[in-house]
């Protein structure tokens, strides 16, 4: 589509065009996207934490999560071919810009932000986000230009960006990050130093704080855990050997991503996040044991675990997580699936016989499991409860896994992808509702589900959507 409207004359009145017709509310978040650099890789969940941590999305009803709205803010601007190179993996959706709607975002966002790419480059007096793109604060011009004068105290945003300089970073936030009082979002993503600021708590404006990809931190100070205004905390692929002993003081946390060195996670208290919505653990390779309590995280809509090789088992109060939309679980080579862990670390082995009433416990929407070598079937205690609810099925490359909820009625499965199993030979017997199917690396489900001629093929005919290794099947062949 841009290419060809990039040959003609007077592009840039049609995009304006195109960011007029918006809603109110989702102009206030496309000038936005200016804050950050072109070619910017943005994931949704992160954008959306953004958007909320400077008051952007507002909810017409109690009910309704902040989330949702983004989402459907972004869903949208989606609509309308706004983004490109859209990925909607089930894990991350993430997408970049085309440079044309950047430019439009910077027109439409004039002085109030500012990407700064140089120490010569002049900084307007109503600038209130600002990108640091690969600047050294350690030359005088920055300093004289900007940070010496009273604009610091006017800022609301601050996004590192390739920035890989440890001392001009540890300068800078050692004697300068004090002065934005303001600030709302720091993001230093990939950014390379080695000691956070120890009066964190002086930002006491800040919502959103992004350490990711800094292997050099080994140890936040717990003055973070007095900014009881944060609501997003992102701290993965860090070298960070612990985490801060006091989150649980982090009230109004709705979304925390955390990588860490630490064996078990009880002693942080983050079974008293009760605003907490999304939780992602990725990369704990000491890791052996989550925390007791994930049913007193009474917000909770989606749980992560990525990675986690030594992780065994998950805790029981997971199983009564009522909250719980969203579990995704990926390359956990210990993980067993069928035993949990209680408070006192016994294990106890799930019995798919036990009775497990319809309507309590799990209701989830989307389940993802991948590279759980230990998984020979899905346990009853994951889909039991969730036989009216979920949408979203994927299974992939559990190499032992021999059986798939056969006898399971899943009523509400829209989508479902299965990938690199040699023995799984059925699938649930009925799926009224699904549309998409993905089958790959299955040779036996491929040869039962065969269109027209295999034995179960009379099973999934319905679905207007299906892929078997790689081949789309077209309404002619059903």
């Amino acid at each position: 589509m841009w290419a060809l409207v990039e040959m003609e004359n007077g592009i840039f009145p049609v995009l304006k065009l195109s960011y007029d017709e918006l809603p109110p509310p989702l102009k206030q978040c496309f000038r936005y996207f200016s804050v950050f650099p072109k070619d910017y890789l943005f994931y949704e969940r992160m954008l959306i934490q953004f958007w909320i941590a400077h008051g952007l999305l507002q909810s017409s009803s109690p009910n309704e999560d902040l989330e949702d709205i983004g989402r459907r803010h972004l869903n949208y601007l989606s609509s309308r071919s706004f983004f490109q190179d859209f990925d909607d993996s089930l894990t991350f959706n993430c997408f970049k810009m085309h440079d044309l709607l950047h430019d439009l975002a910077q027109s439409v966002a004039k002085n109030e932000c500012c990407t700064v790419m140089s120490s010569n480059q002049d900084i307007p007096d109503g600038v209130r986000h600002l990108c640091l793109d690969k600047v050294d604060f350690l030359e005088e011009n920055i300093r004289r230009r900007f940070l010496d004068t009273n604009k610091p105290s006017r800022v609301r945003t601050l996004l590192f960006h390739d920035m890989t300089e440890a001392s001009s970073i540890e300068f800078f936030l050692e004697k300068y990050l004090s002065r934005f009082q303001k600030l709302r979002v720091l993001d230093l993503q990939g950014a390379s130093f080695h000691v956070m600021p120890r009066r964190m708590d002086r930002l006491k404006h800040l919502r959103y704080l992004n350490l990711s990809g800094n292997l050099n931190i080994k140890k936040l100070p717990n003055s973070i855990c007095k900014l009881q205004n944060l609501q997003a905390l992102i701290i993965d692929s860090v070298g960070l050997e612990e985490l801060p002993r006091d989150m649980r003081y982090l009230i109004n946390l709705r979304m925390l991503v955390l990588s860490t060195k630490q064996r078990v996670l009880s002693e942080s208290g983050l079974e008293q996040l009760k605003s907490l919505r999304y939780l992602g653990i990725y990369e704990c390779e000491n890791l052996e044991y989550l925390f007791e309590g994930f049913q007193s995280l009474i917000s909770l809509r989606t749980l992560t675990i990525f990675y986690c090789k030594n992780l065994m088992s998950l805790p029981h109060g997971l199983k009564s997580s009522t909250s719980l939309k969203d579990l995704m679980i990926m390359g956990c080579e210990k993980l067993d699936l069928s035993m949990t862990l209680g408070m006192e670390g016994r294990e106890k082995e799930e019995d798919d016989n036990e009775d497990y009433p319809v309507g309590g416990g799990l209701r989830l929407q989307t389940l993802a499991i991948a590279e759980l070598p230990k998984l020979k079937a899905i346990p009853q205690w994951l889909l039991v409860g969730s036989t009216n609810t979920l949408q979203v099925l994927t299974v992939a490359e559990c190499k032992n896994l021999t059986t798939l909820a056969e006898q399971q009625e899943l009523t509400s499965l829209e989508y479902f992808v299965i990938v690199d199993y040699r023995k799984l030979s059925s699938l649930p017997q009925r799926m009224p509702c699904l549309k998409h199917l993905k089958i790959d690396g299955c040779p036996v489900l491929s040869e039962r589900y065969k269109p027209k001629i295999g034995m179960c093929w009379a099973n999934i005919a319905h679905v207007t959507n299906i892929r078997i290794d790689g081949d789309k099947i077209s309404s002619s062949d059903k």
